[in-house]
């Protein structure tokens, strides 16, 4: 793959040195099950974790397969006063995973917006119970928490906050 450090500009990457990635940039332009291909050809090993990982691996026909065919019957449809039998199928099945105290699903897209949406339902809960003033969470010293207000928030991580 071509590029040119100008070509690179417009793109501000989290948690990275932005300004050495430039000079030196490590770009993937393939990924295949568990391997990446480097814009250099080089196939390097998939070991990221956490944040941004594709734990399915990369390129996995029966998952594009069936992206492709939802994606033909219904690209997205807005959960607020509206639904798609595709999520409540999908929020059965996970559902049917977990104890059985826990039998409800609310969907979001991404760690972050997990950790605000479980400190919204925790507040919620105390207020309808009466009890409002408990607004006091309990986390992980130096853990990632998300890059949102209530995750950063919750994180001992300081340069996440500043």
């Amino acid at each position: 793959m071509q590029y040119t450090t100008n070509s690179l500009e417009s793109h501000w990457m989290p948690f990275t040195a932005n300004r050495d990635f430039k000079a030196d940039p490590r770009l993937v332009v393939k990924g295949e099950g568990m391997h990446y291909t480097n814009h250099n050809g080089g196939r390097v090993i998939d070991g990221s974790s956490g944040l941004f990982c594709c734990a399915a691996g990369h390129g996995r026909r029966e998952i594009a397969d069936a992206v492709a065919r939802q994606l033909m019957e219904i690209d997205y449809s807005p959960h607020f006063q509206i639904g798609s039998p595709p999520s409540f199928e999908l929020a059965s099945r996970v559902a049917a995973l977990t104890p059985d105290e826990i039998n409800q699903v609310f969907f979001t897209n991404s760690g972050s917006e997990s950790i605000d949406t479980a400190l919204k339902i925790a507040m919620s809960y105390h207020s309808a119970r009466g009890e409002g003033h408990r607004s006091k969470f309990v986390s992980r010293e130096r853990a990632y928490h998300g890059v949102t207000i209530g995750g950063t928030s919750l994180s001992g991580l300081m340069k996440n906050r500043e």
